[in-house]
């Protein structure tokens, strides 16, 4: 089977565990369950996506983000928002549903200004920061903005008002892509043999929703 095109998320999923992988996006027979903070999550989104875009007014809930919003307004350069980008396996840039589309990622903002790029990504949950998603991130806008030099990136954690950044250069690209191969040779080598192989951690506890795997447990009912 020709492997499915990847993202930062898609990837994550094959390397917690290749068994959940393949029940959620192959097979497509379980989904993980709603829960309260991805709601939140996906609802903050779509309004900072419609007030940074079109200007729409923030419901009462998320007037208190106002002020950070109009931060990201005022920033020098051309502010895109909701980045659609998709790259081949030859990394050159293509339409997200292309039929050679290998990779994709979705920027919650971005600025060029000249050669300098910026990256911002909101975060509802908790602090977690995760380096390669903004390698990605930075991937992503050197593929489809030649002029662009250098690429300043940051995860804003709304709920602790905290910030965590990184920044790279076009010179370390290839030194970039690397750090993705290992797993990346992992995931085509699955597509190519048929075989998902489950890998247990604590997500197993209840959290999966593959309820029939060998490694699946109920939640700890709390006492």
């Amino acid at each position: 089977m020709k492997p499915l095109p990847w993202s930062f998320s898609a990837l994550s999923d094959f390397t917690n565990c290749g068994k959940a992988y393949y029940r959620k996006r192959i097979v497509k027979d379980v989904v993980d369950p709603p829960n309260e903070a991805g709601d939140w999550g996906d609802y903050v989104h779509k309004w900072f996506e419609a007030h940074l875009r079109d200007g729409t007014p923030l419901p009462g809930n998320l007037v208190q983000y106002q002020e950070y919003l109009d931060r990201i307004k005022a920033g020098s350069g051309t502010m895109y928002v909701e980045c659609k980008y998709a790259i081949n396996r030859q990394l050159q840039p293509c339409e997200f549903f292309a039929p050679d589309v290998w990779c994709r990622a979705i920027l919650d903002v971005l600025h060029i200004d000249g050669p300098h790029a910026r990256v911002i990504d909101h975060k509802t949950g908790k602090v977690k920061p995760n380096s390669r998603q903004l390698k990605l991130s930075a991937l992503m806008v050197f593929a489809h903005h030649p002029e662009v030099v250098e690429v300043k990136t940051g995860f804003v954690w709304l709920k602790d008002t905290v910030l965590t950044k990184d920044g790279f250069h076009r010179d370390e690209v290839d030194d970039l892509w690397a750090e993705f191969i290992p797993d990346l040779k992992a995931y085509s080598t699955a597509f190519k043999e048929m075989r998902f192989t489950p890998r247990p951690s604590g997500l197993c506890n209840g959290w999966c929703p593959v309820t029939d795997c060998e490694f699946w447990k109920p939640k700890r009912v709390k006492r």
